[in-house]
């Protein structure tokens, strides 16, 4: 009577370790999914301020592109007559408004890199993170000592299905 009280005093716990097993494995596969949820939403973000960011350079250097000439067709006219000169003051008024305009672009160049780096290091720090849950979920073993004649073994390998084994030790 008391060897099948302790025999199913051993299932018992065996069964409670396995349940154990089982939820910590259902755990950290919802936790790894959603930090891959996560990691998807910073990729998307990181993505747009890419684009962003290109569209600025690209406006940026279109501005410089555009003041460049001016700036030297204001020297020139600056050289020429009384006449002209008072046109020049109109095509410094331009170069003004574009470096103005040239400024806020950089600004929002600088701001948009910024984010972008925000962005990169949020998602690196997702991919680490999902990296560790895959790396704990691996590999994970359990092991019931029934006496010096058997011992069963729980392991969790990458698949999600368990795999036991059973050792008889024979004298």
């Amino acid at each position: 009577m008391k060897a099948l009280k302790a025999t199913s005093l051993e299932k018992s716990v065996f069964l409670r370790r396995e349940r154990d097993a089982w939820a910590s494995f259902e755990n950290e596969r919802a936790a790894r999914e959603a930090a891959e949820g996560e990691l998807a939403k910073e990729c998307e973000i990181s993505a747009e301020l890419r684009q962003k960011c290109s569209a600025l350079t690209t406006e940026a250097q279109e501005a410089r592109d555009k003041v460049a000439p001016l700036e030297e067709r204001i020297g020139i006219l600056a050289q020429e007559s009384e006449a002209q000169k008072a046109a020049a003051e109109g095509y410094k008024g331009e170069v003004a408004r574009l470096e103005a305009l040239l400024a806020e672009k950089d600004l929002a160049l600088n701001q948009a890199q910024t984010n972008l780096a925000g962005a990169l290091s949020q998602v690196a720090r997702w991919h680490q993170s999902s990296a560790e849950h895959e790396k704990r979920a691996k590999g994970r073993t359990c092991a019931l000592y029934l006496g010096p004649l058997c011992t069963f073994e729980l392991v969790f390998p990458d698949s999600l299905f368990p795999v036991v084994f059973f050792n008889q030790n024979w004298r």
